[in-house]
């Protein structure tokens, strides 16, 4: 056969797959239609990882099981909005690493609105205003984002998922590595990428800001002056396009394995997927011993424990909370009752949400 008529074959092919997606379609809007009617929660997360890990198995390829995924995130993404329109809240500015993650988890049909802080983000699901939002909870090399943790003492959501984006820093400016007298970017960046400023442009001006994006925007705007065509920013490769700087050098951050972990945000709790964790929130009288009466269930009933922060409850002097996140739902009969025996321990056990485990 020839191109042409490969090519030919590809075009009834792509006629067969828009009639069968516009098919699914007609049978997503009569599930909003029930969801409506039941005032159930649109983004469903086990149900996501249920259609990931079915589409998954039944690839024989050629194509790869991540790019099948990445064509049913986009697919899922506009099936959400057919059955209402969502909002997701995010750490803003736009080409935030916040960002990235948001599109990462909900693709580009829903509407994205940049929140100017972490706590403004759980005040915007909070209070209605936007359905889901998207902070980050933990990076490999930084541990626990406590300004994140200390928001679920404050605000009343839920944890209904979790995304994993590996973090890659780039140098970007429209001038040579030589002429660079400053460089902006978040604090977290700078710390990620010392060992290579020190080494490869050592006593420059490192400039904190908010987010890299904001950084990108001081440094494009000063582009005009003498002085402004030597500032440098290091972020994410995907803002040189939106700001107009040239990326100097990739991937300069100090660990390759860095990694960070982002949680959604919502109003109601996922159902159980099958490969979940589950976090909670500790209150605990101020006492010897306190933390290993906590500790002990989870060996007891064999759960493994990903991740615990001690955090002040902002309420009294030296009195502590403490964040845990574990394997398991909420609905498992061991997490059960482990934590059935904990809540023996303290005078509060918050649930922030059990769900899927993100790749």
């Amino acid at each position: 056969m020839s191109i042409d008529d490969l090519r030919n074959e590809i075009d009834i092919i792509d006629e067969k797959i828009v009639d069968l997606l516009n098919e699914r379609a007609k049978f997503v809007l009569k599930i909003g239609e029930i969801k409506q009617q039941n005032r159930s929660q649109v983004y469903v997360p086990n149900r996501e990882q249920e259609v990931y890990l079915r589409i998954t198995s039944k690839n024989k390829g050629p194509l790869s099981n991540e790019c099948l995924k990445a064509i049913y995130r986009e697919l899922m993404a506009g099936s959400l909005v057919l059955e209402k329109a969502i909002r997701v809240s995010y750490l803003g500015p736009e080409g935030t690493f916040s960002y990235f993650a948001a599109k990462q988890k909900f693709g580009s049909s829903v509407e994205y609105i940049p929140a100017r802080g972490i706590e403004c983000v759980f005040s915007d699901v909070a209070g209605n205003r936007c359905d889901y939002g998207i902070v980050p909870v933990e990076n490999t090399i930084e541990g626990g984002i406590r300004e994140t943790l200390n928001m679920f003492v404050k605000h009343d959501v839920k944890v209904c998922s979790e995304i994993i984006l590996p973090i890659h820093h780039y140098l970007m400016a429209n001038c040579k590595k030589e002429e660079i007298r400053k460089v902006f970017s978040k604090p977290q960046i700078l710390t990620q990428c010392k060992n290579w400023l020190a080494v490869n442009i050592p006593c420059i001006e490192l400039i904190e800001v908010s987010s890299s994006a904001e950084a990108a925007r001081i440094v494009a705007g000063a582009q005009k002056s003498e002085e402004g065509r030597c500032f440098a920013v290091i972020g994410n490769s995907e803002i040189s396009h939106k700001y107009g700087l040239k990326i100097l050098f990739e991937n300069i951050e100090d660990d390759p394995s860095n990694t960070t972990r982002f949680f959604v945000l919502g109003k109601e709790y996922s159902g159980p997927s099958g490969k979940d964790k589950t976090a909670i929130m500790c209150y605990v009288k101020n006492r010897s011993g306190a933390l290993v009466e906590i500790l002990g269930p989870f060996k007891s009933y064999s759960i493994n424990l990903t991740n615990i922060e001690s955090l002040p409850t902002r309420k009294k002097a030296w009195e502590y909370c403490f964040y845990l996140d574990f394997d398991g739902h909420v609905s498992d009969q061991n997490v059960q009752k482990a934590l059935e025996e904990i809540s023996k321990k303290c005078f509060d056990v918050k649930i922030l949400g059990s769900f899927p485990k993100g790749d």
